[in-house]
């Protein structure tokens, strides 16, 4: 699910103080961050064993995106995740994904598949720079969903890329929770 907001600016000015000191550092500028340890393993885990996941994080690594993933309680039972545009400032156009923290194992790694999805959409478009932007691509490359509110889009490759990294984890669950190993 899309949605633009804004709320969460002095969370992002904190993110952006703490990226610019990382970058000032020399540590590696990793464009999908998380403080939450279980997402950061999960899309870990499921780029290893899914092909489809590593090409999408591979994506966003090369472009201007900078998506920062997050638990969140869903604001319906329906929705799993949505993915958020915050700002755009110094070259980076910055999102947030936030997951149902009620999902787990595959279904959780089909939802960040998902997501990531949205943010590659957005990565490919260049104009996609505020919500006028935002809504503007959704209207052209997807479809109104219903969700929390009227500016809430899908679109049919979100919803591939999700069930395909869903099954392609499933298909290596083994390896996909360590048991493998």
């Amino acid at each position: 699910m899309i949605r633009s907001t804004l709320v969460f600016a002095l969370v992002f000015a904190t993110l952006a103080t703490l990226d610019a000191q990382a970058g000032a550092a020399g540590v590696c500028d990793p464009h999908i961050r998380s403080t939450e340890a279980g997402l950061l393993a999960t899309l870990a885990d499921g780029a290893r064993v899914s092909p489809t996941l590593r090409r999408l994080i591979d994506r966003l690594n090369a472009s201007d995106v900078v998506v920062y993933l997050m638990f969140d309680r869903a604001a319906t039972a329906t929705l799993a995740g949505h993915t958020s545009l915050l700002t755009t400032a110094a070259g980076r156009r910055y999102l947030r994904v936030s997951i149902d923290r009620r999902s787990g194992g595959c279904r959780l790694a089909g939802i960040l598949g998902h997501e990531l999805q949205h943010a590659v959409e957005i990565a490919e478009c260049p104009a996609v720079t505020d919500e006028a932007g935002l809504i503007l691509l959704y209207q052209r490359i997807g479809f109104r969903s219903g969700g929390i509110a009227a500016d809430c889009f899908d679109s049919a490759g979100a919803i591939l890329a999700g069930r395909i990294i869903e099954r392609e984890v499933a298909a290596r669950y083994r390896e996909f929770t360590g048991a493998g190993r």
